[in-house]
């Protein structure tokens, strides 16, 4: 029996595969590091870029208001939809006002951002928005709904 003939010994890799692999290595660190390196001035997320013109804004919501009543006026809108509606303008003043999501927000979360007067306003619309028959004249609810726009600060 023949001892050596089926061993061989291990083969040397060159060095410069070392180098190679050790190299692509430190590419990619320096890649992911380039692609994950923080670059600029963080924009705060309630920056706002535009200047909020108040007056503008209270003066569309208010001619909104009351085209809704002139609508339920001329019998081309439900007191239920009209409820709806004034409570939805009144939201996206609000939201447009403050930057908030508003228009999604329960009452106790308007309470909870400091929209007390906002939260009260709708809280006053809500029944006549849900109820079979309205607890209150859509006129009623269109004052609620002037005060708050007009009240706001």
């Amino acid at each position: 029996m023949q001892d050596d003939a089926g061993f061989y010994a291990p083969l040397h890799y060159q060095q410069h595969w070392l180098w190679l692999g050790l190299m692509l290595v430190v590419l990619m660190v320096v890649w992911y590091l380039w692609l994950l390196w923080p670059t600029g001035k963080k924009v705060p997320v309630n920056h706002r870029t535009t200047v909020l013109d108040l007056n503008a804004l209270q003066t569309a919501c208010l001619t909104h208001i009351e085209a809704t009543l002139e609508d339920v006026d001329a019998g081309r809108l439900p007191g239920r939809a009209a409820h709806q509606r004034l409570s939805f303008l009144v939201r996206n003043f609000a939201a447009a006002a403050t930057g908030l999501p508003v228009t999604s927000m329960t009452l106790e979360e308007l309470r909870h951002h400091g929209l007390d007067h906002l939260a009260t306003g709708i809280a006053t619309i809500y029944p006549n928005e849900f109820a079979p028959v309205p607890i209150q004249s859509v006129r009623r609810s269109a004052e609620t709904a002037r005060q708050v726009v007009l009240e706001w600060n």
